[in-house]
């Protein structure tokens, strides 16, 4: 009983020498600070360093749990011109919860351009997802990149009622005054152009 007792003791004197165990890691204020970082290059317009930056941030990120890091790297691969690859990380970016309506906006908006830009265009996914866009808010602006906003997305919004044979609702968007006539044989040819112009004044700010 007495040999008993003393390794009872002994086996308390071990456990509470052993060194306590740490912390659970937690990746988050790292991969948050590597995206504002990101962030700040995008503004920048230095777009290489900003997908260098999201990506960092995605390798923070090991379970892929949050949707800021896609974002950015979308938008960032989109202003090169590297579309399909932006499209891919908005969807990503649309598969995990966001954060903030925001989020989910951005992603949104992002998705919407870039399938106008692909080749060749999608625009019924234009035409999707600008409009949820634009449900969630009516008066964005990327925080971003402010020359991209709420009339950049009705643009393409028109563009793509236009390309899918819907004129009525494209014309709501390019001719909200009704000054054009449907029933003239230049109609669409006339609302065409309005649309173009609309594009066209949509990418100055760019």
């Amino acid at each position: 009983m007495k040999k008993v007792f003393i390794t009872f003791v002994l086996c308390l004197i071990a456990c509470s020498c052993s060194t306590p165990s740490a912390p659970d890691y937690d990746p988050q204020p790292a991969y948050l600070a590597d995206v504002s970082n990101a962030w700040g290059l995008f503004s920048g317009g230095q777009y290489g360093l900003s997908a260098l930056g999201f990506r960092n941030a995605l390798a923070i990120d090991v379970q892929k749990l949050w949707p800021e890091a896609y974002i950015g790297l979308g938008w960032s691969l989109a202003m090169q011109d590297s579309l399909v690859k932006a499209v891919s990380n908005f969807n990503s970016a649309l598969q995990r919860t966001p954060r903030t309506a925001k989020d989910s906006v951005n992603a949104l908006a992002g998705l919407g351009l870039a399938y106008r830009d692909i080749t060749p265009p999608d625009f019924a996914r234009v035409r999707d997802n600008v409009l949820e866009a634009l449900a969630v808010d009516s008066q964005f602006v990327f925080e971003y990149k402010s020359s991209i906003n709420a009339a950049d997305l009705e643009a393409v919004l028109a563009e793509a009622y236009f390309n899918l044979g819907q004129d009525s609702l494209a014309a709501a968007i390019a001719d909200p005054n009704g000054t054009l006539d449907p029933a003239a044989e230049n109609y669409q040819s006339q609302l065409l152009t309005r649309i173009d112009m609309l594009i066209t004044q949509s990418r100055e700010g760019e």
